[in-house]
């Protein structure tokens, strides 16, 4: 659920179409390009991606497991 992710994580990624949007909190304009790149590598058309306090990631289901590292990595980096 959206709105819980937004009151429990600084910083919610948003999939729609394949592209990444900004739910709440800041990524720079060139990660954000990145883990589009990484959709699309992936065939992710939607979902959700939520950072903690810790920066440790949660992704929802329609995120592929095979895909987790490559955007930790990116989102890490940011």
């Amino acid at each position: 659920m959206l709105w819980l992710d937004k009151l429990l994580h600084p910083t919610v990624v948003v999939i729609r179409h394949g592209r990444g949007a900004m739910a709440k909190g800041r990524l720079p304009a060139a990660t954000l390009r990145e883990l589009d790149e990484v959709f699309a590598d992936f065939g992710i058309r939607h979902g959700r991606i939520a950072v903690d306090g810790t920066r440790r990631c949660h992704f929802s289901a329609a995120i592929p497991p095979g895909a987790h590292q490559r955007l930790r990595n990116l989102l890490a980096s940011a």
